[in-house]
């Protein structure tokens, strides 16, 4: 009897990243669960979200993972579980050391207006805070947004429980003003989703089973806290103490509203 042949699944080069993006992780442990072999490779030249996402379109890589944004389903074919638990969701803030004392005193949304927030241009997260009614100020990096609170420019920059700390050094430049404020974290329903090219039937639905089972056994859980660009959010940002501001996330599909409550992190369990 013959060796089955592998299914060749390639996986987009974001950033440089490669084999540690955490996406590239994630589908190294699902694609093993459903029995079907599958070979996982990096695309060789590092590109951006939106080249990957033209990549995907045009069948040069078979999957990416990105942030959950409106526009995405009319492009692919989306697999609706967040395969970071909603961690992005859970924001925490840098802000510049002499704001310390101000967000200190931060009790919910309505003090959470008077603060003007940084984000990237083309971020999904600027329409649900805007419509939360926070004013926005945007930049075209994460550098030049690091440089604008310390330069204060704007009050907070927030970013993912997982993210914020490894991209305050970073990017940060030796500028010993700035910090992660330790007393509040903004939530609402976001996160990390798979896109396959319209019409992959198959891999959508290797995918969704291997997602399924990972999160029943344990393991997507066990990958999300050990792994180098997540971690922080378990063990850093002490989410179980901190005074939580929720607000809503509008405009998304249909598909991401009917997620089981299964899937969304939740500290205090």
């Amino acid at each position: 009897m013959g060796v089955k042949a592998q299914t060749v699944v390639t996986y987009p080069n974001i950033d440089g990243l490669g084999t540690q993006a955490i996406g590239y992780k994630v589908l190294e442990l699902i694609l093993g669960k459903g029995g079907k072999p599958y070979q996982l490779q990096v695309a060789v030249p590092p590109v951006n979200q939106n080249r990957a996402r033209a990549e995907l379109e045009e069948g040069n890589i078979s999957v990416l993972d990105t942030g959950i944004q409106s526009d995405m389903e009319s492009r692919f074919d989306p697999i609706y579980l967040p395969m970071d638990r909603g961690v992005l969701g859970w924001r925490l803030f840098i802000v510049h050391k002499d704001s310390v004392g101000d967000f200190s005193k931060i009790k919910g949304i309505e003090d959470l207006r008077k603060k003007t927030a940084g984000q990237g241009q083309g971020w999904g997260d600027i329409a649900i805070l805007e419509s939360a009614g926070l004013k926005v100020q945007t930049s075209a990096s994460i550098e030049n947004l690091t440089q604008m609170v310390g330069g204060k420019r704007f009050d907070f920059l927030p970013l993912g429980a997982n993210e914020v700390y490894g991209f305050l050094e970073k990017y940060r430049k030796g500028d010993s003003n700035l910090v992660v404020e330790d007393h509040v974290v903004l939530v609402y329903p976001f996160g990390r989703f798979f896109y396959v090219k319209k019409g992959n039937k198959e891999l959508r639905a290797a995918i969704e089973a291997g997602m399924e089972a990972a999160l029943a056994d344990g393991s997507l859980q066990k990958l999300l806290v050990s792994h180098t660009m997540f971690k922080d959010a378990f063990f850093k940002a002490n989410l179980k103490s901190r005074t939580v501001i929720r607000i809503d996330s509008p405009g998304m599909p249909e598909g991401f509203k009917t997620i089981d409550k299964k899937w969304w992190f939740d500290p205090q369990k």
